[in-house]
């Protein structure tokens, strides 16, 4: 680990001028896209901005995480924190903000630059995906939007350089013989996953995803614990102030609130819809109604109001009923939202914005699966550009998708007919992060939620396109031929 440690820190050290190109290739691309578009007609303003504009608003004149004078719970506190950051040195000011962001989202290909070179130990899959991510569209729409991805992102790749750093699994070639893990890599790499835990509702599972992972190499087993300790307490530090505090105020542990609503009128109201043949909005209303009444219910029994994370357990129980009454409906709707999540484009933002913000009925009855992809195959606009980026990020996006399976075909292939595990070693340690965040999206369905791995289907993409343009040289070298 020590001789990789050096080996990286060599690689940084000679490509020091390519990094800094990178950047500043990266920061104007972002910069262009936010000065001459996104800034224009509040572009950059989503959905869920306000909430966390108020939030750091609050933390700025000292009301605490807070909305409308009530603490708040619905959201986590990281990305309103880094807002509440700029604000209390330049003031509340929800567009100039975003050139903070915009300049750490340009550190994002740097750090893809690192995690390719670890992952893949080839220079040039490294820069190529790390030249590719500062033109990636996602990439580079969401470091001026008014949302957490950026900042999401950036901390999972810093506990993803860390995490695989350290990484020993049992398909690898590693020698463990002389083997000597740095405790302190699982420790930093846990410390950036809880920085991310705050950001978006997602750490404190792919907390126990890592740890599961940890269980699959080399080591033996105390060892294996030792360092899944060590991932742990790093991460449970970071988020240990923010459980005390939702502790202190409403009696019990947990992250938000966002889960009771998510799931109910994302999820559950489809099933609504099929029972009753309600459409969409009216499915929701008859789901709030129901909370109104079971709360009521509560409320009696109880003595007081229910607070907010009982109000959110309430809805999830009756999300899990819908969910049981309709199993088969409820997967049908599930793997749905995984296709979208999976295959969206990010031009769809921009589809949206042209038309006036124009809301789409994405969970009606009457939508098909081939109406999902004739939304991006036909789009509804007018604009030759906007046509013409729709089809480019189709063009690239079916680049990255065939280099993704075809270098999981590949290393299977290598695998089971000669015994190679480099490639397989490879896919072995990314594969279950890049389902976890696509099942995730089982309740929802956007593009943005697949944004967190695409550096990783960057890296295998480009790793599969050198591995084919040095074919013979790489069968070869490891006596295939």
């Amino acid at each position: 680990m020590e001789a990789l440690r050096l080996l990286i820190s060599d690689i940084l050290k000679k490509n020091k001028i390519f990094l800094i190109i990178l950047f500043v290739f990266a920061f104007v691309v972002r910069a262009f896209v936010f000065g001459f578009y996104l800034s224009k007609n509040k572009n950059y303003w989503q959905v869920d901005s306000n909430t966390y504009n108020k939030i750091a608003d609050n933390i700025v004149r000292g009301k605490g995480i807070s909305v409308n004078d009530k603490p708040n719970f619905y959201r986590l506190p990281g990305y309103s924190c880094f807002l509440a950051f700029y604000y209390k040195i330049f003031g509340v000011d929800t567009k100039n903000v975003l050139w903070l962001q915009i300049f750490l989202a340009s550190f994002i290909p740097i750090l893809i630059f690192v995690l390719s070179f670890l992952l893949s130990s080839n220079l040039w899959v490294a820069k190529l995906s790390s030249i590719y991510a500062t033109i990636h569209l996602g990439l580079v729409l969401y470091s001026g939007f008014f949302m957490t991805e950026s900042l999401f992102i950036f901390f999972l790749l810093f506990f993803s350089i860390f995490f695989f750093k350290d990484l020993n699994l049992f398909l690898c070639n590693k020698n463990t013989k002389y083997y000597e893990p740095k405790f302190i890599n699982l420790f930093l790499a846990g410390l950036f996953l809880g920085l991310a835990s705050l950001v978006r509702p997602v750490g404190h599972y792919l907390i126990f995803l890592a740890i599961f992972l940890l269980f699959f190499e080399k080591n033996d087993f105390k060892l294996k614990i030792k360092k899944s300790t060590m991932l742990f307490l790093g991460w449970f530090i970071t988020v240990l102030p923010w459980l005390i505090r939702n502790y202190i105020l409403l009696g019990q542990i947990f992250f938000h609130t966002l889960p009771g609503g998510h799931f109910l009128y994302f999820s559950a109201a489809r099933n609504v819809m099929h029972e009753r043949n309600y459409t969409y909005e009216q499915s929701k209303n008859y789901l709030r109604k129901e909370v109104s009444k079971i709360s009521s219910r509560k409320k009696a029994e109880i003595g007081r109001n229910l607070n907010d994370i009982e109000v959110c357990n309430l809805r999830l129980n009756l999300a899990l009923k819908y969910f049981k009454k309709y199993p088969f409906l409820t997967l049908k709707n599930w793997l749905t939202d995984i296709l979208r999540t999976s295959l969206s484009l990010y031009s769809a933002e921009i589809l949206y914005l042209e038309s006036g913000r124009k809301s789409i009925d994405y969970f009606s009855n009457k939508r098909t699966i081939w109406s999902l992809f004739k939304r991006y195959l036909l789009p509804d606009t007018k604009n030759i550009w906007l046509k013409v980026l729709v089809y480019m990020e189709i063009l690239f996006f079916s680049f990255i998708l065939f280099g993704f399976l075809g270098g999981l075909f590949l290393a299977l292939f290598y695998f089971f007919k000669f015994g190679y595990k480099s490639g397989i070693c490879l896919y072995f340690k990314v594969l279950p992060i890049i389902a976890f965040f696509l099942i995730i999206g089982l309740a929802g369905g956007y593009s943005r939620m697949r944004l967190p791995i695409e550096p990783f289907l960057i890296i295998l993409s480009f790793s599969f396109i050198f591995i084919i343009l040095n074919f013979k040289k790489i069968k070869r070298e490891n006596g295939f031929i």
